[in-house]
């Protein structure tokens, strides 16, 4: 799917690069949304544009994601695609400047969701952009407020999270999974925001013309600072919710250990008895007695309540 947005805000869809018969000089940018390679040849070929930042996009180094020559800027960075059910999946944007053009490059699913945050938090149709970078620096605030959608989801799940943990007395390793599922997906974000920020930090060096561009982009960049704060109390957060259910499982094992070991104590003095008893030597006067065997019996009664009296005095029994 190619999308086109003109200047007179109007935007254009088509199936294929070569149904594209408007001209450039009436485009703000262009989205190319499920790319193919084939797909990627044409747009160069159509637009003359350098390709060469997809060949480069699993390389660590910042210098391999924002390109830079004499009439092209070129970036791509990774972002989290949000799941309910399990991990976060990262999901690759790149991004295109070339000749008062901006080029996307991203999949329908992070389309949706940005496309789901435009209609929800702004009236596109009385918006209207005087430049390319005007529209473009649009679209790196919708990227900020993705950030922090993402955000907040992470810290919603840790807070119900954290009441539950509160309010149970059980648990088990599925809450160690949760824990450690929640702290890659705020890893994921750490990351990917990480990457646009040293990006943004990046296009601020080109100093536009116009200063507003600037000025934009470094609001946008005091808004990351804060997402990147709430990140950070996320991981706080996890790995204080992480010992204290390390240190409640501690004090329920204890509690089976101290269980144990006062039924081993209890049932170690008459066993020791009986053991004593069991002997049968020719010699052990007590086996002559008329009441041995109910006095045997006896003592293992008494030295199993010796054993639960002293128990109950240290606290070990309620």
């Amino acid at each position: 799917m190619i999308e086109l947005y003109l200047k007179t805000n109007e935007v254009k869809k088509f199936n294929f690069i070569s149904e594209i018969d408007t001209e450039a000089v009436d485009l703000f940018n262009i989205r190319i949304i499920d790319y193919t390679d084939s797909i990627l040849n044409e747009v160069s070929e159509k637009f003359g544009i350098d390709m060469s930042i997809f060949k480069q996009k699993e390389d660590i180094e910042i210098s391999s994601h924002y390109l830079k020559s004499h009439d092209q800027l070129s970036f791509n960075f990774s972002i989290p695609k949000y799941n309910s059910e399990t991990l976060f999946k990262e999901e690759e944007i790149f991004i295109i400047i070339k000749n008062e053009l901006v080029f996307y490059f991203l999949s329908s699913n992070i389309d949706n969701d940005f496309l789901k945050l435009t209609k929800t938090r702004y009236d596109f149709t009385s918006i209207h952009f005087g430049s390319h970078l005007e529209h473009f620096v649009f679209q790196i605030g919708i990227i900020s407020d993705y950030y922090a959608d993402l955000t907040e989801i992470i810290s919603r799940r840790i807070k119900r999270f954290y009441e539950n943990i509160l309010h149970s007395k059980e648990y088990n390793e599925k809450d160690l999974d949760l824990i450690m599922i929640l702290n890659f997906n705020n890893l994921l974000i750490k990351e990917s925001i990480s990457n646009f920020q040293r990006i943004l930090h990046l296009l601020i060096q080109n100093k536009f013309e116009l200063k507003t561009i600037t000025t934009k982009i470094n609001l946008e960049l005091d808004d990351i600072a804060v997402i990147s704060d709430h990140i950070q109390f996320n991981f706080e957060r996890l790995d204080d919710l992480e010992d204290n259910i390390n240190s409640k499982i501690d004090l329920e094992q204890n509690k089976i250990f101290r269980t144990l070991t006062i039924i081993t104590v209890c049932i170690s003095l008459p066993a020791l008895i009986a053991g004593i008893y069991g002997m049968n030597f020719k010699y052990m006067p007590e086996l002559e007695w008329d009441y041995g065997y109910p006095a045997a019996i006896g003592l293992m009664v008494i030295s199993f309540v010796i054993a639960l009296i002293y128990f109950k005095k240290r606290k070990w029994i309620k």
